[in-house]
């Protein structure tokens, strides 16, 4: 007989369908809960790679239309102050933005010439004599570059991942300080810089902000430009007005057209030999043909002596 067959024990078909009959109550009991929490995990997989995936095209969305904006020679201040308000929060974006314009309102500062004016390439001055800064507004443009580098400082403190954009904002701040000759403050934010630049890294901003730091003392005896009015012509110098330096810029040299003396002067371009005048009867010298030369010269009868006769 098998040996299967001795091990079979009254019972034991009972206690397997009730096992069965447990495992089947179980399922009854939780499988909705667990389908239930099974199916919220999912979604909520389905939902990050949603949420990552737009996360993600809205970081490219937004360099992409940085480099956009910074791509023509002339970018619009407001067009990168709208692009930080729009992507603030995105990477880097806001900050990138916000350095660029304040190195446009420095540099109009600076040059006195409005951001994005149309310049003359051969005068590097702007077309139109409107789009010239006068001091009232060089200084607020110079505002507004201290204002745009305070908010750099700001959005990247406490940020190491940002350490290089906090520097940068701090080297521009300490610039805008030095042109409202506030040397002392300046001082403090290159001394600022040169600390984070150590301390993430980066040697050669370190030595940069340094250096600067240290010069900013011997600035405090460096006097302020005179402006026009305190200025002291020497003896014999005349001011040129900007009415007469204007003329004297659109001025244009005469044309064939507007000059007479240039229409009535005649140019001879052939050569001499071939442009002579002919003769006339009045210019003909007399002049007696002359004979032409022969072995001895003939005698004249009327001046030459007559020969001697021979003995």
């Amino acid at each position: 007989m098998d040996d299967r067959q001795t091990e079979i024990s009254q019972g034991e078909g009972l206690n397997e369908s009730r096992v069965n009959q447990e495992f089947v109550d179980f399922l009854n009991k939780w499988s909705s809960p667990v389908l239930m929490v099974l199916a919220i995990a999912a979604l909520t997989y389905a939902g990050m790679q949603w949420m990552q995936k737009k996360k993600i095209e809205k970081i490219n969305s937004a360099f992409s239309n940085l480099e956009a904006v910074r791509a023509g020679d002339n970018p619009s201040p407001a067009s990168l102050k709208t692009l930080a308000n729009e992507y603030k929060g995105v990477r880097a974006v806001p900050e990138l933005a916000l350095l660029q314009t304040t190195d446009i309102f420095l540099r109009a500062f600076v040059s006195g010439i409005e951001p994005g004016a149309d310049l003359d390439p051969l005068t590097g001055l702007p077309r139109d004599e409107n789009e010239m800064l006068d001091e009232t507004q060089r200084t607020a443009y110079l505002d507004q570059a201290g204002q745009l580098a305070q908010q750099v400082i700001d959005l990247t403190a406490g940020k190491d991942s940002k350490a290089i954009l906090a520097i940068q904002a701090r080297i521009r701040m300490a610039v805008v300080k030095e042109s409202k000759r506030d040397f002392d403050g300046a001082k403090l934010l290159y001394t600022g810089a040169a600390k984070i630049a150590s301390d993430n890294g980066y040697p050669i901003l370190a030595s940069f902000a340094e250096q600067r730091a240290e010069g900013t003392g011997s600035l405090n005896d460096v006097p302020a430009l005179p402006s026009d009015d305190q200025l002291v012509g020497l003896p014999g110098e005349e001011r040129i007005s900007q009415d007469i330096i204007d003329q004297i810029m659109n001025s244009s040299l005469p044309t064939i057209e507007s000059d007479p003396q240039v229409i009535d002067t005649p140019v001879d371009e052939s050569p001499e030999i071939e442009t002579q005048p002919e003769a006339t009867p009045e210019a003909i010298p007399e002049t007696t043909p002359q004979a032409e030369p022969e072995d001895e010269p003939a005698a004249d009868p009327e001046t030459d002596p007559e020969p001697a006769a021979t003995p």
